[in-house]
């Protein structure tokens, strides 16, 4: 099974030189830094994405119904 997949792509060259210049700085290959920025965007999209959906969920009465029901069953469990 494949750990890595190669592709081709275009970018500006004014990135291309911040990425090589903290590549340097911080002793990794281009590659790492690509790599590391995607994870990076890849978390912050996830927790964007996951406040969005407590959002609605804040908003929504049965979601609250359900979350306060449950905050009784906790309770219970815990000994409170």
């Amino acid at each position: 099974m494949k750990t890595t997949v190669s592709f081709t792509s275009t970018i500006s060259p004014r990135l291309i030189a911040w990425v090589d210049k903290r590549a340097k700085s911080e002793k990794k290959t281009r590659r790492t830094i690509l790599e590391e920025a995607l994870e990076h965007y890849q978390r912050d999209a996830v927790k964007k994405s996951m406040r969005a959906g407590f959002e609605r969920a804040a908003s929504d009465a049965e979601m609250i119904e359900l979350a306060e029901w449950g905050m009784s069953d906790y309770k219970q469990i815990v000994g409170a």
